[in-house]
């Protein structure tokens, strides 16, 4: 098997970015999303879906513009008060991308 889907290169960027999550690391905001990896913290999550902050994601999350358990999912540890947010970018771009009107509906 010769043909591989994505590039070496990255493969081992998404593998850092994975490596430096789960050892709770600061890494740096990727510059594009990685074809590999589907869920982004807040931080690095708000900058390809065009928003200024962090905050306007967390604000869309109460208000109920992405949902959790569709476009979010909450890892925060077990008896945390404050919740982590991860988002799929994919989904929650679908869905900032809908008529206001559907939105609503969902």
């Amino acid at each position: 098997m010769s043909d591989r889907i994505i590039s070496e290169s990255e493969l081992k960027q998404a593998v850092r970015e994975v490596l430096a999550e789960m050892l709770g690391l600061d890494a740096p905001a990727p510059a594009s999303v990685s074809p590999l990896r589907q869920w982004y913290d807040t931080d690095p999550a708000y900058t390809p879906l065009g928003l200024n902050d962090p905050e306007q994601l967390r604000e869309a999350v109460r208000s109920g513009l992405l949902r959790v358990g569709h476009e979010v999912r909450d890892r925060r540890k077990p008896k945390a008060k404050l919740p982590r947010y991860q988002f799929h970018i994919e989904k929650c771009q679908q869905r900032l991308s809908e008529r206001p009107e559907r939105r609503r509906a969902g």
